[in-house]
């Protein structure tokens, strides 16, 4: 059974996430610190990362929002990955589809173009998740039987 992990704050998208893997042996995670920490303690386990962009920094505590969202907390997650050589196989599923960088939009083609430059080959591509429609499930399986 594939063991995946996926790093995910918001908890509808978690559920529909959930019900997706329900087939497989996954992981939770919420936060970019907890998402890096299970990253390196499972690193030889995992077969998959399923990761957000938009990501707070810490878990969320029963009364706190989690600290800082990291507008590219998922990036983030990537290259700490490249760095300590961790790489394993990432989809990202994000439901926005434009993202600002230095003072410019990143439209969701070219977030995924250049996360595949920068990651390539355990990058393995990007999933548009919009919960009102499926289409995001043929193209997550899609970038799972690769």
């Amino acid at each position: 059974m594939k063991k995946i992990l996926i790093i995910e704050d918001d908890k509808i998208k978690i559920e529909k996430l959930s019900t997706f893997f329900k087939d497989y042996d996954f992981t939770v995670e919420e936060s970019f610190h907890g998402g890096l920490k299970t990253i390196v303690s499972l690193y030889q386990e995992l077969d998959f990362l399923i990761l957000d962009m938009t990501i707070p920094l810490w878990d969320k505590g029963s009364t706190d929002l989690g600290g800082n969202y990291e507008q590219f907390g998922g990036e983030k997650i990537l290259r700490e990955m490249k760095r300590r050589k961790k790489e394993i196989p990432t989809i990202l599923v994000t439901m926005f589809d434009v993202f600002p960088m230095n003072g410019e939009n990143l439209t969701f083609e070219e977030l995924d173009k250049h996360l595949f430059k920068q990651f390539e080959p355990f990058y393995l591509g990007a999933v548009f998740y919009n919960a009102s429609e499926d289409s995001w499930k043929t193209k997550l399986e899609k970038l799972i039987s690769k």
